[in-house]
């Protein structure tokens, strides 16, 4: 299973992945352009990792409505000719991978909590735990007499668990697609990727049981952070923030390339951000605030050698000045 998280993709294959996805979405690509981003996809499989990755952070493609093919049909000569050409696209990335997409896209819709794509919410539950959803996310609640749990659909949440009050002592336990996460009197957060969960820990510790029956557990302490599959947990790395950025509103950067900056930057706005893969690496350092990112693209443009271009509606590209 590929990892979006993967941190060795070099910043400029991850560029030209964030290309081939914006022109691949832009509705109108041609048939040369479909065999083109085909043979770019095979020839190595860092180019799978990065389309991968570029793939999550946008998670466009999977916002295609139902009703996309017929609606199609009903369109002017020209729009319709795009429209079809998109949904080509979607045939090339594979039939299944889309059915997958729009399963987990009406998971989103029917969630009980849930955050549009630039906006995040916070909520309080009835034990007075508090919850946050970052952008694009969606919860599921169920509490019982014998449990608390939180059923994790999509996105990221940040949770500041309270006692049982209760007076049941009911274990507080987040669930995502590939396992549990159990609270033990705790601050952390659980983000959901593709095959993959992530989990940070900012104050005392969570016990993280992966899916697969027989699969060993592990306690994460504070400080700490991993992913886990079904089957296996990764190894603990280090977490330097109180709490995640994103729940104070902004989007962190520490010698961050530019590719993978405007890769989280296209989880908080609509349409899709790139860069030319010459400047790739350039790293950014800083806090952004996610309330404007047109103002973060002004701010790259004022402290950077580069300059701000949108080729077409929706789409930004970020080039050398």
């Amino acid at each position: 299973m590929l990892n979006p998280e993967r941190p060795d993709i070099h910043p400029g294959i991850l560029a030209q992945a964030a290309e081939w996805f914006a022109v691949l979405g832009s509705g109108a690509v041609s048939n040369s352009e479909t065999a083109q981003w085909q043979a770019w996809l095979q020839a190595h499989p860092d180019h799978q990792a990065a389309w991968a990755r570029v793939e999550y952070f946008s998670g466009k493609f999977q916002h295609l409505p139902v009703h996309a093919a017929s609606a199609a049909l009903n369109q002017p000569d020209l729009y319709r000719r795009r429209t079809l050409k998109a949904l080509a696209v979607f045939g090339a990335i594979g039939f299944t991978s889309w059915q997958l997409a729009r399963g987990r896209y009406l998971q989103a819709w029917s969630a009980d909590y849930q955050t549009a794509l630039g906006s995040s919410r916070t909520v309080i539950l009835a034990d007075g735990s508090k919850v946050s959803l970052d952008t694009d996310s969606a919860l599921n609640v169920e509490f019982t007499g014998e449990l608390r749990r939180l059923q994790l659909v999509s996105g990221e949440i940040y949770i500041e668990t309270a006692p049982d009050n209760s007076g049941m002592h009911r274990p507080f336990v987040v669930d995502s697609q590939e396992g549990r996460v159990g609270a033990l009197g705790t601050r952390f957060s659980v983000r959901q990727l593709s095959g993959n969960s992530q989990v940070s820990v900012f104050a005392d510790a969570v016990e993280i049981e992966p899916g697969k029956p027989g699969s060993n557990k592990r306690v994460l302490h504070a400080g700490q952070s991993t992913g886990f599959t079904q089957e296996r947990i990764d190894p603990a790395a280090a977490v330097n923030e109180d709490r995640p950025a994103w729940t104070q509103g902004f989007l962190l950067a520490d010698n961050m390339p530019l590719s993978e900056f405007l890769l989280q930057l296209n989880r908080y706005r609509h349409g899709y951000v790139t860069c030319d893969p010459r400047i790739a690496g350039l790293r950014i350092v800083g806090s952004f605030p996610l309330s404007d990112t047109d103002r973060v693209l002004t701010m790259l443009a004022e402290t950077l050698p580069v300059k701000i271009s949108s080729p077409m509606p929706l789409w930004v590209k970020v080039l050398p000045r």
